[in-house]
Order: structure tokens, then sequence, then C-alpha cells
């Protein structure tokens, strides 16, 4: 049988998704829009899809029933209370939480990163950077920067991190209100509204942050703070969608031989 895969979103990658995967075993329909609408629960009530992707941010929902999904493989990155609701029934598989895909994802967000400051005329080689944060995108993206002769300070809140950080051979540092955050720019990682006003007496460089949105600030506003929310989509659209067809064509096939 012939798969019929619906895309969403607006993302440039999920245009490219569905390019990659269109041939002769498969029909692709793709939607640009960031919402569920009527307009998309007719498209789906016509096309028959066989499998939904969802972007990474959850699609706002429109309407009081979704319709034309009821027995679809559904890809997502993350589902809101809204979604899980409507989706009760069904098990989506969220590539997020493939690791081959967070880590090729990471890769692509630390090399986005570098091509966001390049565009700025930002040089990062002899400059003391803080990166916040470090899981993943934070190992590579210091990786790449101390490759580039930058010195690298890794600020967290667990010992446990501090310790690995400095394991890597980086300066390992609390995030805490006391410790001074002075350096030539911070790249936050850190998925949480952890910079208060207490913070921001002692930072007075660019602050980039690269976690998910909303981003680390809370309650306030700074001039010198940036989100840079869905970097691999934004410089590397191509790329970010080769990763998300891999990813799940290799999760359907371990599914089928399981």
């Amino acid at each position: 049988m012939t798969e019929r895969w619906l895309i969403v979103g607006t993302d440039e990658r999920m245009k490219l998704l569905a390019k990659e995967l269109t041939d002769h075993q498969r029909t692709v329909y793709y939607k640009c829009t960031n919402k569920w609408d009527d307009a998309l629960n007719k498209a789906a009530l016509e096309f028959h899809p066989t499998i939904l992707v969802l972007p990474i941010q959850p699609l706002k929902i429109e309407v009081p029933e979704l319709f034309g999904i009821n027995q679809v493989r559904i890809f997502a990155g993350r589902l809101d209370d809204d979604w899980t609701k409507h989706l009760r029934n069904t098990k989506p598989i969220f590539y997020l939480q493939n690791e081959a895909f967070i880590w090729k994802n990471a890769a692509l967000t630390a090399e986005g990163f570098l091509a966001h400051i390049y565009q700025q005329r930002v040089s990062v080689q002899r400059k003391k950077i803080i990166i916040t944060g470090f899981g993943r995108v934070a190992k590579i993206l210091a990786l790449f920067l101390s490759r580039m002769h930058a010195d690298i300070h890794i600020a967290v809140h667990s010992e446990t991190q501090c310790a690995e950080a400095i394991a890597y051979g980086y300066t390992g540092i609390y995030l805490d209100e006391k410790n001074q955050c002075s350096a030539d720019l911070i790249i936050n990682t850190i998925p949480d509204a952890w910079l208060t006003k207490e913070y921001t007496q002692f930072i007075e460089c660019p602050i980039y942050d690269i976690a998910s949105a909303p981003g680390c600030l809370k309650e306030l506003t700074l001039s010198q703070y940036e989100l840079l929310p869905a970097l691999p989509g934004k410089y590397f659209p191509q790329a970010a969608a080769k990763i998300m067809y891999e990813t799940m064509l290799d999760l359907i096939r371990r599914e089928k031989n399981a």
C-alpha cells in the first residue's frame, strides 16, 4: 500500500522534508500552517493520511475536534495539553526523544549559532565565553568554540555537570547570583527561566539564548539579550530536513521489525 504522508508546519525544513519523502512509494501532502483549523481538518479528511508529521513546536488547535487522523501514525516534536487531550487514544512517536535525532540536531544548533554570530561579524577567537548548561548542545558548542581557541567556562547548577565540564578541560563554575558573570559573551542552553533580576547586576555582555522558547529570561527584559530559536531550520533547513527524514524512516523500520 502506498504511504500517504501529511506534513504540517511553517518551518522551511518541513517543506524540504516533504520533498525528501516524495517518491513512487509515497504520496506526500505539505500544509504550511502553524495551526490546526477547519481547513486542515478538511485536508486530512480528503487526503486520508497514513502518517502525520507535526513540527517541533505544537500547532495551535482552533477546532473542537481533529478529523482524519484517528488511525494515523503520528510523529511529533512536542505536544501541549490540548494536543494530549485530543490524542488520548493515540500514541504519538516523539522524534525529539530519539537519541540519534537529538545529537544530530544539537550539532546543527551549535553550527547555526556560529553562522548567526558570524553574520553579526562577531569573532570568537581568544574570547571568554560562558555557556550555561552542559547538555548535548552545550557539549558540541563548547567543542566547536574551544577548537577556535575560545576560553570556555561552563556555568551549571549541578555539581555533577560542573565536575564533568572540568573533566572535559573547561573551566567549571556554578550558576549562582553570587558568581561574577563577566565574559565577552554568554550563551544559554538551559531550557528554563533562570535569569532573574539578581543576575543582571553582574552581566553586561551580550547574551545569546539558543535553548527552547520561551528562553531563560524570568520576568524581565534585557537590551543585550537575543533569543535564537530553531537555528537548524533557519540556517540549514536542507540538512535539518535530512535528519528528520532519516530519523522517521529508521523509527518506522524499527517498529516493523519489533
